[in-house]
C-alpha cells in the first residue's frame, strides 16, 4: 500500500533508475511486510541544478549523487521498523547501484486509511 517517489539524478541510467526502485520495493517487503504485488512507484529525474541537498546537514557528507526516497504509507509502524527501513534501503541500494548510504534521504509521511483510493473512486481502506 505504500506509494513511493524516488527522485534521481538525470546522470543515472534507466537500468540504475529500475534497479533503485526493485531495492527500495525489496526493503519495503522485508522490513514491513509489504505484500511483493503492492507496488506502486514513481521515479523522477532531475537535472543536477534541480536537486538540491546541504553537502553537510547534521555531519553527513553528500554529494551530486544524492537521490531523495518518499515514501506515503499508513500510520503505524514503530520507530525500529522505520529504522529497519531505512538501513534496508540504503544497503540495498549500494549494493543494487553503488550509490553511498549517505547519498540517500528517505522520508515517511503516514497517513490514515481513508486516504487511499486504489481505482475507480473507491476507498479500499474505508469502504462505506
Amino acid at each position: 500500500m505504500p506509494f513511493v517517489e524516488i527522485f534521481v539524478p538525470e546522470t543515472r541510467a534507466p537500468s540504475e533508475r529500475r534497479a533503485l526502485a526493485d531495492a527500495v520495493h525489496r526493503a519495503l517487503v522485508e522490513t514491513i511486510e509489504i505484500p511483493p504485488d503492492d507496488r506502486f512507484q514513481a521515479l523522477t529525474v532531475h537535472a543536477a541544478p534541480e536537486l538540491i541537498a546541504d553537502p553537510g546537514y547534521l555531519g553527513v557528507a553528500r554529494t551530486v549523487d544524492f537521490v531523495a526516497v518518499r515514501i506515503t504509507l499508513r500510520r503505524g509502524r514503530s520507530p525500529e521498523k522505520k529504522r529497519a527501513l531505512y538501513r534496508a534501503i540504503v544497503t540495498k541500494a549500494e549494493q543494487a547501484v553503488g550509490i553511498r548510504p549517505a547519498d540517500v534521504l528517505i522520508v515517511l509521511s503516514e497517513n490514515d486509511s481513508p486516504d487511499w483510493s486504489f481505482g475507480n473512486g473507491v476507498a479500499h481502506y474505508a469502504p462505506e
